[in-house]
């Protein structure tokens, strides 16, 4: 693999308010003991990630730890996310217990992060369902 294609573009992280909430509303959602996914068709001929981590996680230290494993793994395995979505990331409670003591690698991440992105491929098209408005903020 060339180096380009190994790097993350600003363009494949999802940075906008009006993104995020995009994603909330309609997208689709996968949940893991981990994760919980929300994705949603972009358009685009690439896919962007974006990771919400809670404050209850714990500190800020851990937080950017986790958003950086997700961003490397995906930075890694692009090929294995499907294109055209945009994917949402939201750290679970399990997740947090776990990650405070130290007990998840990177490559434990990245096996969750590859189930979820074969799942979200598997996933059809064709029927759009709403995400709930009582997880909206």
């Amino acid at each position: 693999m060339k180096s380009e294609d190994q790097s993350l573009k600003k363009t494949e992280i999802i940075r906008r308010k009006a993104d995020f909430d995009r994603v909330f509303k309609k997208g689709k959602s996968i949940v893991d003991p981990f994760f919980v996914a929300l994705f949603v068709q972009n358009g685009l001929p690439f896919s962007r990630i974006g990771v919400s981590v809670k404050r209850k996680f714990g500190r800020a230290t851990l937080r950017n730890r986790l958003r950086r494993l997700v961003k490397e793994v995906y930075r890694t395995g692009k090929e294995d996310f499907p294109r055209g979505y945009d994917i949402l990331f939201i750290a679970r409670k399990d997740l947090s217990d776990l990650f405070r003591q130290r007990e998840v690698s990177f490559f434990e991440i990245q096996r969750v992060l590859k189930r979820i992105a074969d799942k979200i491929g598997e996933m059809p098209d064709e029927k759009d369902c709403t995400f709930p408005d009582r997880f909206l903020p």
